[in-house]
């Protein structure tokens, strides 16, 4: 694998699991969930809320556990790249339905693109 393929695995890898696996856990332990934005303030809706920040801290761990070694953890790098692909397929889903987005929004849609692109058509392969 060239320096160049191995570099921008890694820092694929990093800001991705470090983009969601701070804000997961903060989302997680919180002391109040979704006050503000959350249309059902029950205690099922904010437990459901907590969970979905927990997948989310979780995947975010997963995607720091592969860049110990990339080639050993190839398919994990993959399924991100299959996770990303669910989650584009479904921004843009909400585009078409909901409405165009704030540009953040769009920016995320555009980073989970180039991220699933990468995972799935460059992942980790043995030998330099």
């Amino acid at each position: 694998m060239s320096w160049e393929h191995e570099l921008t695995l890694y820092l694929l890898l990093g800001t991705f699991g470090i983009s969601l696996l701070l804000p997961g856990l903060a989302g997680m332990f919180k002391p109040s969930t979704g006050l503000v934005w959350l249309v059902a303030a029950e205690t099922d809706a904010r437990s459901h809320l907590r969970g979905l920040n927990a997948m989310m801290a979780a995947l975010g761990a997963l995607a720091l556990f592969a860049c110990i070694d990339l080639v050993r953890f190839r398919l994990l790098v993959i399924a991100i790249g299959v996770v990303l692909t669910f989650l584009v397929v479904a921004r843009i889903h909400s585009l078409i339905v909901d409405g165009l987005p704030g540009p953040a929004t769009r920016l995320y849609l555009a980073v989970e693109v180039v991220m699933a692109a990468v995972f799935l058509l460059w992942p980790p392969v043995s030998g330099s």
